[in-house]
């Protein structure tokens, strides 16, 4: 009897300390799912001197997440700009440990190096997938393959922002893509460079109702970023406007657009202004460089050129 009872005591104070830590590693996920982080964007990188200067700048950035460089980068399309994804790659080496691509139209087949750059970077022949970084939710989109009503890439977008949308630890979606929405005129007189009307009429109506915060995309050679945008079923290339504030939001209605097609390979000049654009360039390389702060409830967004300067920056507070 005395040995039942010592080792009922036993398993009673194994009990307690096994839940004393359980609680204590709860506290620390939770610690660590909110901690401070950063992450660059840019497509339409090139393999030439202004590439290397992007990259480096990249590299150099002083973040506000305290380990001095980004511990995310998103690649948002058109790399080498040639057969093969090799030079590209060398070029990127420095920065690759932890870097998610999208596919552009300058690597989306064979001949363009497709293969390489989905061995590179663990893809899927679809090349469409998301992930989740802290209190981040990515979703990578791939303008190159089917994306109509009832295709593979919308069941799978659609099914996965219903999912990001429910999830508790969830403060930001953020949609990455090469080909754009929105533009402003530029030089470039293609018809994908006017902003894709159909991808837009399908995907921004989905955007709004699971609540996108940001969409990054390239495809245009220049820099642009929206104001807050809801999509406009009357006119869809004129989408709604939800706050005309220039820089620091308050978890505004609809998403916040942003081509970052400054990697290095040329400028795609601006020809004018769309009214729902708070800014623009087509005259310096660079990225964009994102901190996630205070707990991940605000994302702060500066774009820095190659020289080091800062061009345009906003934050979103939730």
């Amino acid at each position: 009897m005395k040995i039942s009872i010592l080792s009922l005591s036993f398993i009673g104070i194994l009990s307690s300390s096994i839940l004393f830590f359980l609680s204590i590693a709860s506290i620390y996920n939770v610690h660590a799912a909110t901690y401070d982080f950063n992450f660059a964007a840019v497509g339409d990188w090139g393999c030439n001197s202004n590439t290397d200067v992007t990259v480096k700048g990249i590299a150099n950035t002083k973040t506000t997440n305290k380990l001095g460089a980004s511990e995310l980068v998103l690649g948002l399309g058109d790399y080498s700009y040639q057969p093969t994804a090799n030079c590209w790659l060398s070029k990127v080496a420095s920065i690759d440990d932890n870097m998610k691509i999208t596919i552009g139209n300058h690597e989306n087949s064979a001949k363009t190096g497709f293969n390489q750059y989905k061995k590179s970077f663990g893809l899927t022949s679809n090349a469409y997938y998301s992930f989740d970084f802290n209190n981040v939710h990515f979703i990578i989109m791939n303008t190159q393959t089917p994306y109509t009503v009832g295709s593979s890439q919308y069941n799978f977008i659609k099914d996965d922002l219903a999912r990001a949308a429910k999830k508790d630890n969830t403060n930001w979606i953020i949609v990455v893509m090469h080909e754009p929405f929105y533009t402003s005129p530029t030089s470039c007189k293609i018809a994908s460079c006017q902003g894709i009307g159909n991808l837009r009429d399908i995907y921004h109506p989905l955007f709004d109702t699971y609540e996108v915060d940001l969409v990054l995309g390239a495809h245009l050679h220049n820099y642009q970023r929206s104001f807050p945008l809801e999509y406009n079923s009357a006119s869809s290339s004129k989408p709604i406007i939800t706050s005309k504030i220039a820089s620091n939001y308050n978890d505004p209605e609809g998403e916040i657009y942003v081509i970052v097609g400054t990697g290095g390979i040329n400028f795609h000049k601006l020809i004018g202004k769309n009214s729902y654009i708070v800014n623009q360039q087509s005259s310096f390389f660079g990225h964009l460089n994102v901190d996630i702060t205070n707990k991940a409830q605000v994302l702060t967004a500066k774009f820095i050129q190659n020289n080091g300067k800062v061009f345009d920056s906003f934050s979103i507070t939730k």
